[in-house]
């Protein structure tokens, strides 16, 4: 037998007021920017250089080291803001693989990661040369 389902016939009042975290997905030009930009107290860490056209608390981020920093300049002035926007994820995936290479070299699995020929020209054997970019790795080696 199946269960009845009752379907609402006025607003469910919200159980949360503030997710703890949250994606927001969509087509590229759609507005996300600028509804977090509309977030009282909302830090956009802007990876992707997209914030110049909405007024928004927002900073330029350009590599890992940038976001080391503002995390560390958050905590140093004591958390002043309610959310922390990183726009966009996508931009976020592309910074973060050349830190996780670097990291990823001085392990020992990855100690040919960066290997080099006698041109100092990476070698055909060699991680890099091989698989492209970490996220290439097989069997999830590189996540």
């Amino acid at each position: 037998m199946t269960k009845q389902i009752e379907l609402p016939k006025k607003k469910v009042l919200a159980s949360s007021k503030s997710p703890k975290n949250f994606i927001l997905f969509s087509k590229p030009k759609v507005g996300k920017t600028e509804a977090f930009a509309q977030l009282e107290d909302a830090l956009i860490l802007d990876i992707d250089h997209g914030s110049d056209y909405v007024d928004a608390l927002k900073i330029k981020i350009d590599s890992v080291e940038d976001i080391i920093n503002v995390g560390k300049q958050i905590f140093a002035e004591n958390k002043p803001y309610k959310y922390t926007v990183i726009d966009t994820v996508t931009k976020l995936e592309e910074i973060c693989v050349p830190y996780a290479e670097k990291l990823y070299s001085k392990k020992i699995q990855g100690k040919n990661w960066f290997k080099k020929d006698k041109n100092g020209k990476l070698d055909k054997t060699s991680g890099k040369a091989q698989y492209g970019n970490i996220l290439n790795l097989p069997n999830g080696a590189g996540l």
